[in-house]
């Protein structure tokens, strides 16, 4: 028996051996295969790790299990040494991650500027091929300018503030009579109302449902590997996405054949033109439409729930938000809503504001993709059709850059601004979002209207934070919501 034993012992250490063996060995050939006719010692250190999954458990782990996301930077940093550059294997792609303010402002600018490196994410199929999100040279610079023009037109402004504070008000009342919220579900709500009743003037709750359920299959399909087989997140999307394509289409075919002229963004792109006198295309209208509900949606609708959230948390930061908030309404009316000269006038609103997409972090990282060959940046050669992920959510909660950075404090942006290259939460370069004004006024909109009238209680303010697919409370941060008198 002892005997049997000891040989079952034997057999297990030398199984357990040789998986140890062919694992390493098969990290090594995975490495082998994707710097093959490459100057390795050129390359940025790193590992491609294993074979086809490459880090994408180590990347899991960090995110989804320890829920620790920064774990994932942070060991590359001790292993690799700290030059801001590393070379690895994600999402199905070899990648270079850039990681420090000078290296992710180098990818985000001059080289995206002089066409070196182009976007990585997402899929043209998805989003359109003319979307401004991923077209590049002469096409995207065009298609910019239209959408600022229309971002920063005076009708957009005034669209803006018309259209949203009344969803709000109407929202925050339908909260208080539930008592009891899901802040992450209920603020997705919202916002995918706001949006599309600015970018569009679509009001019926019927067509808003029918939207959203297609923009979460679409968002779905976007975060999943692009495997064009019914039944995949993939396919489904592609559907969704077409899907979406006619109801928009249909929308901007019936106001030219009806004359109707609104007052959105959707009628300021068809009335905009370029330099040339030329006007977008209805397909140039309709893809980037796409985009923007889709870049604005989640994203802001984060922002919404963690000011929710960390407000609850810090009632002095509350109280001081409401006292601001109190003396812009002492002088208006009852009915009376806020211009944008009031929106300016309340700074410690802007200084919470900058603290909550600070801390929300809601992309952890932007991609790119080398397009050219001899692509050279920090010393280090970056091969042709590789993946760049620049990861900008580090450096957001990096102590070299902000002090104490886990803590929510909008009195850190008194009289300060952050360093060049740590605060990339819209991008940066070329790509900088061009939403990014739009975004802040609807957040302080929200902002304004929710500490007005309301209080909240988080109903488990211990929760932990999960980060996939964004960052939000564990339990989307459940609370009782009222009238606070």
């Amino acid at each position: 028996m002892e005997m049997a034993g000891s040989g079952v012992a034997v057999f297990i250490s030398i199984a357990i051996v040789a998986i140890c063996f062919v694992g390493l060995f098969g990290r090594w050939i995975h490495d082998l295969w994707h710097t093959r006719g490459l100057d390795s010692s050129s390359l940025p250190p790193g590992s491609m790790g294993w074979p086809i999954i490459g880090e994408l458990l180590d990347f899991l782990w960090c995110f989804k299990f320890l829920r620790r996301p920064d774990d994932f930077i942070a060991k590359r940093k001790a292993r690799f040494g700290d030059n801001g550059i590393y070379r690895t294997h994600l999402f199905g792609y070899p990648t270079i991650v850039t990681c420090s303010p000078l290296v992710n402002k180098q990818v985000l600018s001059s080289m995206t500027e002089e066409g070196k490196v182009s976007t990585g994410w997402p899929s043209s199929q998805l989003i359109g091929s003319s979307s401004v999100a991923v077209i590049d040279g002469l096409g995207h610079k065009r298609l910019r300018r239209h959408l600022m023009e229309a971002f920063n037109n005076p009708r957009a402004l005034r669209a803006v503030l018309s259209s949203a504070q009344p969803i709000f008000i109407s929202a925050f009342e339908d909260w208080a009579s539930k008592g009891r919220i899901n802040a992450y579900e209920e603020t997705k709500k919202v916002t995918f109302c706001n949006i599309c009743d600015m970018l569009v003037s679509f009001k019926s709750k019927t067509v808003l449902e029918n939207m959203e359920s297609l923009y979460r299959g679409l968002m779905a399909g976007i975060r999943s590997m692009t495997i064009n087989i019914p039944g995949t997140a993939f396919h489904h999307a592609l559907i969704c996405r077409k899907k979406l394509t006619t109801i928009l289409l249909d929308e901007v075919k019936e106001r030219k054949e009806k004359g109707a002229l609104k007052q959105d963004f959707m009628q300021i792109m068809l009335d905009s033109t370029d330099e040339n006198g030329e006007k977008m295309s209805e397909m140039e209208v309709v893809e980037n439409i796409v985009s923007l509900i889709l870049g604005g949606y989640e994203s802001t609708s984060n922002v919404m729930t963690w000011a929710l959230y960390y407000l609850a948390k810090y009632p002095e930061v509350l109280e001081k938000l409401k006292e601001e908030v109190s003396s812009i309404k002492e002088q208006k009316t009852e009915d009376e809503l806020p211009t944008i000269e009031d929106i300016k006038a309340m700074k410690y609103m802007s200084k919470v504001t900058d603290e909550l997409i600070r801390l929300a972090n809601v992309s952890p990282f932007i991609f790119r993709r080398v397009v050219k060959d001899d692509v050279v940046l920090n010393g280090y050669k970056l091969p042709k059709n590789w993946k760049v992920i620049v990861w900008i959510r580090s450096i957001h909660i990096d102590p070299d850059y902000y002090d104490d950075p886990l803590t929510f404090n909008p009195e850190r942006w008194t009289d300060s601004k952050p360093k060049a290259g740590t605060y990339n939460v819209f991008g940066h370069g070329p790509r900088f979002c061009p939403g990014n004004n739009f975004a802040r006024l609807q957040v302080i909109m929200f902002l304004y209207h929710v500490c007005l009238k309301y209080r909240w209680e988080l109903l488990n303010p211990d929760a932990g934070m999960k980060f996939q697919p964004h960052p939000k409370p564990f339990d989307g941060a459940e609370m009782y919501f009222n009238h606070s008198t």
